[in-house]
């Protein structure tokens, strides 16, 4: 018999080590799981999908949207507003989306669901408000400066070269004209227009309920619930039972099994163990506060469904 290499026995040994160590973590993992569990992708749940800080992009959602259309697990959705608004166009394409998601959709609101997260939430078949949620601020938002007199004082002479009259309308090198002025804002009473009836349809208001309000101004969730603007005042858990119930779920709801967090980013099985034997946080980052790192603002000729302080 050929003596063993201490090469292959030390190979043979990390590889039998390597495996009672996988299964003694793997074991250890579902036991201390063994209430909430590795829940079956096929056991049908309610989808969460957080919606926070300004609006300046529909991509991410609209994917998560998409994600949680195509996965059958998933009965009804729960889309978590806490946003004052933003953009006009990502916060309409999120609205189209919201309101032709095929599943039960349920709006919870946070802390502010303002102006283009209330749009949004006008597209959803049920909507849930806290008591003290800062909503509506159904208005438009068009911001401009007029630094022209620190440019005389600065001795700077700025110009332009344009194709038309109205082409550097709003730019800041000189004052607005009243005919600009005037072209503006018949620009944004249209999109004003288009938010208020998308509020009539969503909400089933009429223009008398609609146009009175429809001056820039915020509500709590109780004004809202009394304008009809929300359909009811409750939290989360209330927002995500109403979807559990809408979805036809059967059994009781339970948080470790019957809710899917879809921004949370998906670990595979190996992470899952590594993370549980280490305080390593490794949570991808909101969108807030990528948001806040890439420092976006609200200045300029951009066009905004945004809570404004002071409006």
């Amino acid at each position: 018999m050929k003596p063993v290499k201490p090469l292959a026995l030390i190979l043979v040994l990390s590889f039998v080590f390597f495996t009672l160590l996988c299964a003694g973590m793997g074991g250890a993992f579902l036991y201390r799981h063994r209430d909430t569990g590795l829940r079956l992708r096929e056991s049908p749940v309610v989808g969460i999908l957080e919606l926070k800080g300004p609006i300046m992009d529909s991509h991410k959602i609209l994917m998560k949207l998409h994600e949680a259309e195509e996965d059958r697990s998933i009965k009804a959705l729960v889309l978590r507003l806490d946003s004052p608004g933003g953009s006009v166009g990502p916060s309409q394409e999120i609205y189209d989306a919201v309101k032709a998601f095929p599943k039960p959709l349920v709006v919870s609101m946070g802390s502010v669901a303002a102006s283009g997260a209330y749009y949004i939430a006008c597209g959803a078949k049920k909507v849930f408000a806290n008591p003290g949620t800062l909503t509506g601020s159904i208005g438009v938002i068009m911001q401009f400066a007029d630094l022209s007199k620190l440019y005389d004082w600065a001795k700077v002479r700025r110009y332009a070269i344009t194709t038309g009259a109205m082409k550097d309308a709003g730019a800041e090198y000189k004052e607005m004209t009243p005919h600009e002025r005037a072209v503006l804002q018949t620009m944004i009473d249209d999109v004003l227009e288009q938010f208020k009836q998308a509020v009539r349809e969503g909400r089933h208001l009429a223009s008398k309920d609609v146009d009175p309000i429809a001056d820039g101004r915020i509500f709590s969730g109780r004004q809202a619930e009394k304008l009809h603007l929300v359909d009811a005042l409750g939290s989360l858990e209330d927002a995500v039972k109403e979807a559990y119930r809408l979805g036809g779920i059967e059994g009781p709801m339970k948080w470790s099994t019957s809710v899917l967090w879809l921004n949370k980013r998906k670990h595979s099985f190996i992470e899952k163990i590594v993370k549980e034997f280490t305080d390593s946080e490794d949570d991808e980052k909101s969108i807030w506060e990528h948001i806040m790192q890439s420092k976006p603002h609200f200045d300029g000729p951009s066009l905004y469904w945004v809570a404004h302080h002071g409006a």
